[in-house]
């Protein structure tokens, strides 16, 4: 018998190969879309509140200086502990008033503080 790797083997060697990983990859593509809707989404504390925050994040382009647990920019301040830094995750209330005292202090030259500031 002989030891030779033929055209035909080769080829089959590859099709095969690669028709198995690319099922792999769809299975693991499928499963991680189903994981990431059943499982790992908060659908109890997305709330419209938080869909607003989101589009606010989006049009106002935050991430552009902000960062959010790590994502985005280092230019502006961490986002995700502001209220535990401020002292002021008990009182959403009293946070909007620090938020806002905060945002007013800032120099009025800087463009992106100008353009969140209109937001509130």
């Amino acid at each position: 018998m002989r030891e030779v790797l033929t055209k035909n083997a080769a080829r089959n060697i590859f099709y095969g190969g690669s028709l198995f990983f690319i099922l792999i990859f769809v299975g693991l593509s499928a499963h991680s879309h189903w994981y990431i809707q059943n499982v790992s989404t908060d659908h109890a504390g997305l709330t419209e509140s938080v869909a607003k925050g989101k589009r606010l994040w989006e049009v106002k382009a935050c991430i552009n200086c902000h960062s959010i647990l790590g994502e985005g920019a280092y230019f502006a301040p961490e986002l995700g502990n502001v209220m535990r830094r401020w002292g002021v995750q008990d009182d959403s209330e009293v946070a909007f008033e620090v938020f806002k005292g905060w945002m007013e202090a800032q120099p009025p030259a800087s463009r992106a503080v100008a353009k969140c500031r209109n937001s509130i």
